[in-house]
């Protein structure tokens, strides 16, 4: 019989294989066929995080009700700190790469250049605002990246657990209807109240848990050539903090929970960069 755990290390397996070999494949020809040189010169522009003030007020005030102003205070601080780190931590990691070299952007103050790097990245720049960025800077691409989960459980993990465990209930409740019989019937119905009631408490449970003892940092990268306007890399990992089952059975203070974060965007950070510098060096 399947259990419930063979199913999720199954699913688990599955996603990062597939995902993780047709990112990588895709990469690999993209950045082939820009004919970038290396060593790559770049700007480095952080989008804005993008993440709903419900999650941000989760992690940064989870025991202070939002309609206070102390909940918003510290919602701001810590979005502050939390973008200020990561681009901290994106420079140190890419200063340390060969391949990769970061670029001072136009002077400080150009409206220009302040619009472009507050764009989320669903809206890409244009030919003309990359033919400007080239002719100031002398940049070849700008790398962008950006934070979209902070502290919990990146949502599209929960929606792919979600969604994989909704099919596989359906399909067994679908055999043991299919006999026809009214019991079979009768079977399958309660067969789909038990499990979605097991499965919710069961995946939440899980993604609590997980938000406790690592603290889970998502940052989405990508890298786009200016000559022409066209992505050649792309990339997106979550970091975790290091694992102390203890923090389930105690409480956690603040200093403790902005260590975790702050480790998880550093891991998150890391592995981004360790990725763009394997794909320049294939592809050297």
């Amino acid at each position: 019989m399947i259990t419930r755990q063979s199913r999720q290390i199954s699913l688990y397996c599955l996603i990062f294989i597939f995902l993780g070999g047709c990112a990588a494949n895709k990469n690999m020809m993209r950045f082939e066929q820009s004919r970038m040189n290396v060593p790559i010169k770049m700007l480095l522009m952080e989008s804005p995080i993008s993440i709903e003030p419900g999650r941000l007020q989760a992690v940064f005030a989870p025991d202070i009700k939002s309609a206070l102003p102390a909940s918003a205070v510290l919602v701001t601080e810590g979005e502050k700190h939390a973008q200020e780190y990561a681009l901290t931590s994106m420079k140190e990691a890419l200063g340390k790469q060969a391949k990769l070299y970061v670029v001072n952007p136009p002077a400080e103050g150009s409206l220009t250049f302040d619009k472009i790097s507050d764009r989320k990245f669903e809206n890409p720049i244009t030919q003309n605002e990359a033919d400007w960025l080239r002719a100031s800077t002398g940049a070849d691409a700008i790398l962008r990246f950006g934070i979209t989960d902070y502290g919990l459980t990146p949502k599209i993990w929960r929606n792919g657990y979600i969604t994989f465990e909704v099919t596989s209930t359906l399909a067994i409740a679908g055999v043991l209807a299919y006999a026809g019989t009214a019991a079979a019937k009768a079977a399958a119905g309660a067969y789909l109240v038990q499990e979605g009631v097991e499965e919710s408490a069961e995946s939440y449970a899980g993604f609590w848990a997980l938000d406790v003892v690592s603290r889970p940092v998502r940052i989405e990268a990508e890298l786009v050539g200016l000559n022409p306007v066209a992505t050649i890399w792309e990339y997106n990992d979550t970091g975790l903090s290091d694992v102390r089952l203890t923090r389930l059975t105690r409480m956690v203070n603040s200093m403790e929970r902005s260590k975790q974060l702050d480790q998880s965007t550093n891991y998150a950070v890391r592995d981004v960069v360790s990725n763009l510098s394997a794909v320049t060096e294939i592809n050297k």
